[in-house]
């Protein structure tokens, strides 16, 4: 059963998660998506549209999904205050880092300190990844689900092709799949 939260419980998730989750968007939904489900405020079939609709989407995927989920949640007013608490606080925040790093300058220290957060972002994607993928992989068509991955991740690393025609081609496969 759906529950509908109160814009202020909206803001205040949106702001909390998307302010405090490192490693871009796909971290950042994977925590949602938990944060929804425990809270029971998006239906899995909800998720599942907000999140296949902003991947397609160009630009930024997490803040299509941050409107698309609030939208399913609390309509244009929901979409609005969480697009608001996810990027006012991280542009501000942004600014600010990006003028400590100006400041650093050739500093080995500070260069470091980039370095270990790169590592640890791109840690916490896959990790994310995984926890998206989790779900599909339990099922009883996790063999498909991982030959998908496993085609997807073909595809951008060896043919250089764009997310979009991979997610375009994984769309017209998923039509014909549930067929065979």
């Amino acid at each position: 059963m759906v529950t509908v939260p109160t814009l202020k419980q909206l803001g205040l998730t949106y702001f909390r998660i998307g302010n405090t989750t490192f490693g871009g968007g796909v971290p950042t939904i994977a925590v949602l998506a938990r944060e929804f489900d425990r809270r029971g405020w998006l239906a899995p079939e909800q998720f599942t549209v907000a999140y296949g609709l902003a991947r397609i989407t160009p630009g930024t995927n997490m803040l299509a999904f941050c409107a698309g989920a609030a939208w399913l949640m609390r309509g244009l007013a929901g979409a609005v205050v969480a697009l608001a608490a996810v990027t006012i606080p991280s542009a501000i925040l942004v600014v600010w880092l990006t003028r400590i790093c100006e400041a650093s300058g050739g500093n080995r220290w500070a260069h470091a300190a980039i370095a270990g957060t790169l590592a640890a972002a791109v840690g916490s994607m896959l990790a994310a990844a995984l926890a998206l993928a989790r779900v599909h992989l339990t099922n009883r068509n996790w063999l498909s689900t991982a030959l998908v991955i496993a085609i997807a991740f073909a595809l951008a690393q060896f043919f250089n092709l764009s997310p979009i025609s991979i997610l375009g081609l994984a769309g017209v496969a998923g039509l014909f799949w549930t067929r065979l």
